[in-house]
């Protein structure tokens, strides 16, 4: 699948919330519209899923969209519900690791 937008990599343990429940899981890539989910966690695209990303100036609640799935290996996510500020704190977080 094209992506809409340049991904920076971002590696960084989260907790993920998905259908299957509450499992540990990997941010490899993050864009302002979205990432890349290392996890063997069985997803179905269009999922709703949830996390939490931390920075240096605090954390913050992501939800979005599996949009597709590499399975056994992990899956791209779009961000739903993009706030302003939740906007904000992607960028920071971009241009912090090189975006």
């Amino acid at each position: 699948m094209p992506r809409e937008q340049e991904r920076v990599t971002y590696l960084i343990e989260i907790v993920l919330e998905c259908a299957s429940g509450r499992r540990e899981a990997r941010i490899s890539d993050l864009s302002p519209g979205g990432c890349y989910i290392d996890s063997i966690v069985a997803v179905q695209e269009g999922e709703p899923v949830s996390f939490s990303l931390s920075a240096p100036s605090g954390e913050m609640l992501f939800t979005g969209e599996t949009v597709y799935v590499l399975s056994g290996n992990g899956f791209g996510v779009k961000f739903t519900d993009l706030t302003d500020e939740r906007k904000a704190f992607l960028d920071q977080v971009i241009k912090t690791h090189g975006g």
